[in-house]
């Protein structure tokens, strides 16, 4: 009777091992799986933005990829006369370059790629990149 007991005791803990360590797998690997949808919805997301303003994301992308521009976030959108004289580092995107500039700014607002910081007592837009936006342009830009 008491090898009885202790033969269903081991067979309960064991059986509950495993399912605990099979649930632990499924979850690791759903997770795994939705992440991976996730990066690819992201991916696909970004490429049609970018077909929507090529030339915009081609020069992002190129200010981006020097080296000395790694760790710039910030960016000025405006008119060629009016470039301000600023301390800190930041790219500038003239409208006259760019058909539509605010339009293609706010499509990247609107997607949560850029973030508007412009001091309210300022008429000139200021942007940052978020690091999901400069990830995808350096890797699919």
């Amino acid at each position: 009777m008491a090898f009885d007991w202790f033969s269903n005791s081991i067979s309960f803990l064991l059986g509950s091992a495993i399912g605990a360590t099979g649930k632990y797998f499924a979850d690791k690997y759903t997770d795994k799986r939705r992440y991976q949808e996730s990066h690819n919805q992201a991916i696909k997301q970004f490429k049609i933005v970018k077909e929507s303003m090529p030339k915009l994301i081609e020069e992002m992308k190129g200010d981006l990829s020097k080296e000395e521009n790694k760790f710039i976030r910030n960016f000025f959108i405006l008119a060629k006369r009016a470039i301000p004289n600023t301390s800190s580092k930041c790219f500038f995107y003239v409208f006259e370059d760019h058909e539509d500039l605010q339009g293609k700014i706010n499509i990247l607002e609107n997607y949560g790629y850029v973030i508007d910081i412009t001091p309210s007592n300022v008429k000139i837009k200021k942007y940052r990149m978020t690091e999901e936006f400069v990830e995808l342009i350096r890797k699919h830009g």
